[in-house]
């Protein structure tokens, strides 16, 4: 099971999912994208592809796409 979401944040990939014992849920991968980012006024939305492969033992994997055009330049 694969939870997506954009956030204000940065391209992640992890398992935070942790049963009743504490043990990580290891069907579970949560994947969060960029996304546009009111306080900072940045709009660094990008995109993730996502590939499947039944035979992969984790059966996803992402990949981040970059859009230059929304990429904030570097200023020192």
């Amino acid at each position: 099971m694969v939870l997506d979401h954009g956030d204000s944040h940065y391209f992640r990939v992890d398992k935070p999912l942790l049963d009743a014992n504490g043990n990580r849920i290891e069907g579970f991968t949560r994947v969060e994208t960029p996304g546009d980012n009111p306080q900072s006024q940045s709009n660094e939305v990008q995109w993730v592809s996502v590939r499947v492969d039944q035979r992969d033992p984790e059966v996803f994997s992402f990949q981040p796409e970059i859009i230059p055009a929304n990429l904030i330049p570097y200023q020192p």
